[in-house]
């Protein structure tokens, strides 16, 4: 039997860009973002981090590349559980 030979996209880069167009790496942003856990941002989660980001280093990235980081850091926030609400029928 054959492995099927799965395609997971194109690579990641390993840098991104700021407002100078200069390369700022992968290994920076991640110190950036821990950074920014230690600090008053401790609470946020990976799309007000790349707002964060863009803000004070002038980081030119995608929130889906922030999460990703993010997820590889393992410093995601649990997801909030939605709850059912059934509606209340009377007797």
């Amino acid at each position: 039997m054959e492995e099927k030979k799965v395609s997971e996209g194109r690579p990641a880069p390993g840098y991104s860009t700021d407002q100078n167009r200069k390369k700022v790496p992968d290994e920076q942003i991640k110190e950036f973002l821990l950074e920014l856990i230690a600090g008053e941002y401790s609470n946020f989660g990976y799309r007000k981090l790349t707002k964060m980001l863009r803000r004070i280093y002038k980081v030119e990235i995608n929130k889906k590349k922030v999460y990703r980081l993010c997820k590889e850091l393992d410093i995601l926030r649990p997801q909030k559980r939605k709850r059912i609400k059934y509606p209340r029928k009377l007797a």
